[in-house]
């Protein structure tokens, strides 16, 4: 049909599914994981990764582009980690975003953090920009790219 055919392939909106990417396959090539993170966690960011990172958006390039994704999430994970039992405000500690040193104090033991540099070059992936490999994934995705797009 022309509607479904033509149209569907000048909009530029992949809807095909992709291969599965599993958790031995992120293991293979991220193993500095494997033992910090519960299997169960790595599991749900590559459920999660598997929906985000479209195989036939990224061709050539899906198998980094999906495993910088899901090693983006699993060092925020990381990073956010308590020991079990941890009170509250430890908890809140560490999921709260560290940001740059900006400013710092002497006898009066004060610094500051700030955020917005972080975040304000990656516009639309800000997240992206809190680990490594998030802005590797970012850089995969501008280059992917969606390229212009006619919604029907």
């Amino acid at each position: 049909m022309f509607i479904n055919g033509i149209l569907a392939q000048a909009s530029n909106v992949k809807s095909e599914s992709s291969s599965s990417y599993t958790v031995d396959d992120f293991q293979a090539l991220y193993p500095q994981f494997k033992g910090l993170i519960p299997d169960a966690v790595i599991s749900q960011y590559v459920v999660m990764a598997n929906s985000c990172v479209n195989q036939h958006r990224y061709g050539a390039m899906w198998h980094t582009a999906i495993g910088l994704f899901t090693a983006h999430f699993c060092v925020l994970h990381l990073q956010a980690q308590t020991d079990a039992g941890s009170d509250a405000s430890s908890v809140l500690a560490a999921a709260t975003n560290a940001g740059l040193l900006s400013g710092e104090s002497a006898d009066g033991v004060s610094y500051s953090r700030e955020i917005g540099s972080i975040t304000s070059d990656l516009s639309g992936w800000a997240g992206f920009k809190l680990t490594a490999y998030g802005v590797q994934f970012a850089t995969l995705a501008k280059m992917a790219g969606k390229g212009g797009m006619y919604v029907w």
